[in-house]
């Protein structure tokens, strides 16, 4: 067992955001999250690498609770991927990405030769290795995403947590990017809007709805048209996808009318 939760509850503002989910990463495989916007898949990411307390159950990394585990090892053991990240400081590329090597360097150690190369391997796998001395601010939205990325596999994880990593990003960075998580061989839990590339790229897909956990398995078991239906308030028909993974078409008309 690597990353896991129990009865996790967390709320704001008198509003329970999180409730009651019980969750479990499978070593080695992805975990896609996927609900409707508002159910919680943020939230729940940041429970997970300890970005926020839980108000009530227990996060466990591989079966000890992550509340005593102090921030530098747990630093070195997950990464997280935010949708979003941004700063007014002049960085370059490399810049980014070298802030994934901070967790495993001393406060007064000097810049190796390993940490360099790390950073190198980062940027080639997500494509931007030409990048490696322009400004970050000059990159489009989805340069910068692959770059949060670069910096991530920087960190050279065991578990990956990545919250709508094709953010941004066009039809063929997503697919690379997705084709690069699933290649890892690492832990790895995301959230996706698109069911399609959820249904794609992961092993296990858990569902949220209004906070709570209302399925978990495999895409197949998941992604049914009932339970799209529901949930999402759509309805579809599953085909077999050229992959050998199951493809959603969403049954809408051109003028908004679903078909009868």
């Amino acid at each position: 067992m690597t990353l896991a939760m129990r009865e996790v509850r967390w709320g704001t503002a008198g509003r329970m955001i999180i409730d009651g989910v019980t969750l479990q990463a499978a070593p080695g495989r992805v975990l896609g999250l996927i609900g409707p916007n508002g159910s919680g898949k943020s939230s729940l990411l940041r429970l997970l690498c300890r970005l926020r307390n839980v108000a009530s159950g227990v996060v466990m990394l591989d079966g000890r609770d992550i509340a005593g585990v102090a921030r530098r090892d747990l630093a070195r053991r997950l990464a997280f991927v935010e949708q979003q990240a941004t700063t007014e400081i002049q960085l370059s590329v490399c810049d980014v990405v070298r802030l994934g090597r901070t967790p495993h360097r001393a406060a007064l150690a000097s810049w190796s030769a390993a940490d360099e190369a790390a950073v190198n391997e980062a940027l080639a796998r997500v494509g931007l290795a030409e990048r490696h001395d322009q400004s970050w601010h000059t990159l489009s939205g989805g340069e910068r995403q692959r770059a949060h990325i670069a910096r991530a596999l920087a960190q050279e994880p065991s578990e990956l947590i990545l919250d709508e990593p094709t953010n941004h990003l066009d039809i063929q960075h997503q697919l690379a990017i997705l084709n690069l998580i699933r290649r890892l061989g690492i832990t790895c839990i995301m959230a996706l809007h698109d069911l399609n590339l959820a249904a794609m790229f992961c092993d296990e897909i858990a569902l949220l709805h209004e906070g709570r956990l209302e399925a978990a398995g495999s895409p197949d078991e998941v992604l049914t048209s009932k339970t799209i239906q529901r949930i999402f308030g759509v309805a579809v028909a599953i085909r077999p996808g050229a992959s050998g993974r199951r493809h959603i078409e969403y049954l809408i008309e051109a003028e908004g009318r679903e078909r009868s």
